[in-house]
């Protein structure tokens, strides 16, 4: 069970700073979604506490990393992303965010520890996520934070709205797919899960190095 913490509620002002797609689409629906996800992995974040330095894999524009950083300003924020042009526009927004091009598959560019390490929506398009994990426990972190789509209802979520209906609903660069049982698969290797929940149609888990 999450603890219940108040989490600010981010204004359409705040979605309409980003050029990324799945932001700046002013569909109501889709908003409310997103808007539910982070006050979900906000609500994650805080149970990993006390939270000192923060890393994101795969920091893109920053709308996570951007959003935490502008609530929490005695947190340190690191963030890592291949993408040049995005990481451009996180530090015209985010000017307190460290930022390195770099891939999840090699960060040895970065010493740890973090306290907690946040990939969101990231291993759903690698080959190989486990050598992206290991590089994360590489870091000694005090947590992970990890997101993935929620399958089959992500690819429903699309159908439902005409997206990827050739591909029955499938994101054309989603090479991985899971449900809470085969995630926890691949992550008990690796990690104590210390909580896991949902927020449609995402799967989030809070995660402990073993």
């Amino acid at each position: 069970m999450v603890a219940t913490v108040s989490v600010p509620v981010i204004p359409d002002s705040y979605f309409d700073r980003f050029h990324t797609p799945k932001y700046s689409n002013r569909n109501p629906v889709q908003r409310a979604l997103i808007r539910r996800f982070v006050a979900r992995l906000h609500e994650l974040f805080y149970r990993a506490g006390p939270v000192r330095s923060v890393l994101e894999i795969g920091v893109g524009e920053g709308f996570l990393s951007g959003y935490l950083s502008e609530t929490l300003a005695e947190v340190d924020f690191t963030g890592v992303d291949l993408d040049r042009d995005d990481l451009e526009r996180l530090r015209a927004k985010f000017g307190r965010i460290e930022t390195h091009q770099g891939s999840a598959y090699d960060l040895r560019f970065l010493s740890g520890p973090f306290d907690i390490v946040i990939c969101a929506e990231i291993l759903e398009h690698l080959d190989t996520p486990e050598r992206a994990l290991d590089e994360v426990l590489r870091l000694e972190p005090g947590h992970v934070l990890l997101t993935v789509p929620h399958e089959p209802w992500f690819r429903l979520s699309n159908l439902l709205r005409g997206k990827n209906v050739s591909r029955l609903g499938n994101d054309i660069e989603h090479v991985n797919h899971w449900g809470p049982r085969s995630f926890r698969k691949l992550l008990a290797p690796r990690f104590r899960i210390v909580a896991m929940t949902t927020s449609f149609p995402w799967l989030l888990t809070l995660l402990a190095p073993k």
